[in-house]
């Protein structure tokens, strides 16, 4: 069960489009008075019971996706508008061909009291319908009227150099992305690859055509101007119907929460295209596009805090390929500051992660006891680093729990291991006490032996604090954990936390990710 935000994204019947690009197909479809009609109701319908809802149901953003081109319309407009006066919605927005009279749309939008900041508009660059100058003049007009946006295009190989002469058109902080051209005769060659790749550095995820994985969909819905609601775009098992939900003028009834979503069942093999994707509650996705990565913004972090073990690397799988490039992208690209945050000591988490460890500046090792940071470029050789600046920060804890941990060892069956600086003086920053896998601690018996420790050290307030990791209970000082580490970290580099990012999969993890989230 999950009660993440959810994003959702909403498709109306509307399949027209002002644009006659030859390889779509609802260039070719005008739409009649009597279908426009329906579309606008359905949208009329939809937008207000969201509003309603939205709280109960956890929805923090939601994107236009539709078939054609609905932001000619004014009442979309006029939708979105309201939907971005909610306090429950941090952001709403649209897919388009970005041909819509900008300054008269967007002063619609704001007459209609819609918050601008929350404006996001995903602009498709159609090279057979105008030209990179004017779409690039567009998009820097936009910018200037303070909208949000990310520019993209379908990565057609004969069209490499009008998408090349766009990105150099384009600012600098304006994303353009490329998707891979579908139904191609033959595959990429590595020169297109890489040409691509220099424009868009994430043009590999399109490329790698991630395995369906509905444990991943639960922080997104799609709902279809009919009133079926499914988990994503490509996902065709309804789970749920939006007109059931309250109305413009219904009854909303009591105000408790819906129940959270369920594991949607799933009959897709792969996630095929970027809504797909991009909407899966993956952590790379938020690092990389903040926490509604389906608008395609990016995040540009400068310090990302990573956990090892289920999350850089999988219990089954180990490290991804696309996880492996990701990290490539952020250190070497983007120019991000990568640093582990683990539970593991600092040898540990090295060697167990030699392939990738070149990528990273040190971290937060030992749950927050022991911090480390190289100050030289990342893009120096390890060892170089190793000898080089580094500072590092450790958090001791008293040695006299070793002899009570020493009397209770076999009759709570736990081995003893510890951890100590190698600095002058040796500090104790670590104590793992370690148990059977098939005995895995309680925290029960774990509180117990805290109290039993606390008792022995005969101080007024707690000079140390536990967690437990399955068959291992952590003893760290008191104030040592991964979120005071890298809060610390950044402090010393200068970067603030909205510069930041964060992901991991435990308990561990909640208040470092929470340091980060925006």
């Amino acid at each position: 069960m999950s009660t993440e935000p959810n994003t959702l994204l909403y498709r109306g019947t509307l399949k027209s489009c002002n644009y006659h690009c030859s390889y779509c197909p609802f260039s070719k479809h005008p739409c009649s008075r009597r279908e426009l009609e329906q579309d606008r109701a359905q949208w009329e319908d939809f937008y207000p019971r969201l509003i309603k809802t939205a709280s109960a149901r956890n929805i923090r953003a939601v994107m236009l996706a539709p078939y054609g081109e609905a932001l000619l319309y004014p009442w979309y407009w006029e939708g979105l508008a309201a939907l971005s006066q909610s306090p429950d919605l941090d952001c709403v927005g649209a897919q388009s061909n970005f041909s819509f009279p900008l300054k008269d749309s967007l002063r619609q939008f704001c007459q209609a009291g819609g918050v601008l900041q929350k404006l996001r508009i995903w602009a498709t660059f159609h090279p057979e319908m105008i030209t990179p100058e004017a779409f690039a003049a567009k998009c820097r007009e936009g910018a200037g009227f303070g909208l949000t946006l990310c520019t993209g295009a379908v990565g057609v190989p004969e069209n490499l150099a009008v998408i090349q002469r766009l990105r150099a058109l384009l600012p600098e902080e304006i994303y353009l992305w490329v998707n891979q051209m579908d139904g191609q005769k033959s595959p990429y060659t590595e020169e297109t690859i890489a040409a691509f790749s220099e424009i868009d550095p994430y043009f590999y995820r399109d490329l790698y055509r991630m395995e369906a994985d509905p444990s991943q969909c639960l922080g997104r819905l799609f709902a279809e101007g009919d009133g079926k609601l499914y988990p994503c775009n490509i996902n065709r098992i309804p789970i749920d119907n939006w007109r059931c939900w309250p109305g413009r003028g219904e009854e909303e009834g009591e105000k408790a929460s819906a129940p959270p979503m369920s594991v949607p069942k799933c009959t897709r093999r792969v996630c095929s295209c970027y809504l797909a994707y991009g909407g899966r509650s993956h952590w790379m996705n938020q690092v990389l596009f903040g926490p509604y990565p389906i608008f395609r913004i990016p995040r540009r972090p400068k310090a990302v805090f990573l956990d090892i073990d289920g999350t850089l690397f999988s219990r089954e799988h180990g490290i991804l390929p696309e996880i492996r490039k990701g990290l490539q992208v952020l250190a070497e690209r983007e120019q991000a500051r990568l640093f582990f945050a683990t539970s593991l000591p600092y040898e540990t988490a090295i060697k167990r992660c030699k392939g990738i460890r070149h990528l990273f500046s040190g971290g937060v090792f030992a749950g927050g006891g022991h911090i480390r940071v190289e100050l030289l470029s990342p893009s120096t050789e390890v060892k170089e680093r190793a000898e080089g600046c580094v500072w590092e920060r450790f958090y001791p804890i008293p040695r006299a729990i070793l002899p009570v941990l020493q009397e209770q060892q076999k009759q709570l069956h736990f081995r003893i291991l510890t951890y100590e600086s190698r600095r002058e003086g040796g500090e104790l920053y670590k104590v793992s006490l370690l148990r059977p896998r098939h005995k895995p601690w309680k925290e029960l018996e774990a509180e117990a032996l805290f109290q039993l420790l606390m008792q022995a050290l005969l101080q007024p307030s707690a000079p140390l604090r536990y967690f437990l990791e399955g068959h291992c209970m952590e003893l760290v000082a008191r104030e040592a954990d991964k979120a005071r580490g890298a809060l610390w970290i950044c402090r010393q580099l200068s970067i603030p936390p909205e510069q930041g990012a964060a992901a991991g999969d435990g308990a561990e993890d909640v208040r470092l990710m929470e340091l980060f989230r925006r």
